[in-house]
């Protein structure tokens, strides 16, 4: 019989991964590409993860310490990722730098939210959105240019879930006027509806783009999508011991358990979205700038599915090492 704890695991991952399998069917069903795709990415990109974001983030107040914590935790591990991209494109072969971006950067959407959200609830989801934040600050910055070959600070700015996090930050913050209290009542009601349907749509969305995948690029799917899920989580997992050496996560069993499992959950948090597989925007930017896309979609879907095994792995030694009572 499974524990309570392998359970809670199991029922953690299995649906994301069923409805990418569901997203998956309908991609190989649809011969035709008959599902406008960038309508559906539009539609989840500017409506269903800002209102996912704002809706996660004005509920709670925000605090500094632990936004600076996770956010330096994200770029260190896009950081540590390059140099060993750069050895995997050698490796491999490839000229193109666009090859680097499903090595360096993490699924930290489509996957990583509804784990994080069912794992360690609206607290889990609320870091965890940090860190996706500034997975897509540096993707769309350093990540464009690798693929394009030139910065776009302007496409940066046209984030709409940079504008959400802000509002939500600014709401939960500031003591907003009496009279804004409605609209802030209906955007809060509106926000919470739209949200609810973005972790399924990204889901599905990451099974359909699967469905591309291409045989011949089997050598640098595996390549990369084994580097990326094996060494992700091992430097999460250095970056914590790092953060506890140098004192910036406390580990005194005399603080506030309160207190206490905020931190173990900041740590969570940094170790499951490290364990991510490449992300599908990294393999949307590559088909943008034409930079060896099918290599990255390879990478993608082998990562996604090597995730099925590695995923509930990880989450089982950060219940034993991590979020262990006592």
């Amino acid at each position: 019989m499974f524990s309570s704890q392998t359970f809670q695991i199991i029922s953690a991952v299995i649906p994301s991964f069923a409805i990418a399998l569901a997203g998956f069917w309908l991609g190989r069903m649809d011969t035709g590409r008959e599902l406008n795709q960038k309508s559906l990415s539009n539609l989840v990109y500017y409506f269903l993860v800002p209102s996912l974001i704002y809706s996660s983030t004005h509920k709670r107040a925000f605090d500094p310490g632990e936004f600076s914590l996770i956010f330096v935790s994200a770029l260190a591990m896009i950081l540590l990722m390059t140099p060993l991209a750069l050895l995997v494109k050698r490796a491999a072969g490839v000229r193109q730098n666009g090859f680097l971006l499903p090595v360096i950067f993490m699924n930290t959407g489509n996957i990583s939210l509804p784990i994080a959200l069912l794992m360690f609830g609206n607290e889990g989801l609320s870091k965890s959105i940090i860190f996706h934040l500034a997975n897509i600050f540096v993707l769309y910055t350093a990540g464009v240019f690798l693929a394009s070959g030139r910065t776009d600070l302007k496409q940066f700015l046209k984030i709409p879930a940079l504008y959400a996090m802000f509002a939500g930050i600014a709401v939960a913050s500031l003591k907003m006027p009496e009279a804004l209290q409605p609209a802030l009542y209906f955007l809060e009601k509106l926000t919470d509806i739209l949200g609810y349907g973005a972790i399924p749509l990204l889901i599905l969305n990451l099974g359909y783009s699967m469905s591309e995948t291409r045989l011949d690029t089997v050598k640098a799917g595996i390549m990369g999508g084994t580097m990326r899920l094996f060494l992700g989580p091992l430097l999460g997992l250095g970056l914590v011991l790092l953060w506890r050496a140098i004192g910036w996560l406390p580990t005194d069993p005399s603080l506030n358990p309160l207190t206490l499992l905020g931190f173990r959950t900041s740590e969570a948090i940094i170790i499951l979205n490290a364990s991510m597989p490449g992300p599908v925007m990294a393999y949307l930017l590559n088909v943008k700038y034409d930079n060896c896309p099918q290599q990255a979609a390879a990478m993608v879907a082998f990562g996604t599915l090597g995730g099925i095994i590695t995923i509930p792995l990880v989450l089982h030694l950060i219940t034993l090492l991590i979020m262990k009572p006592g």
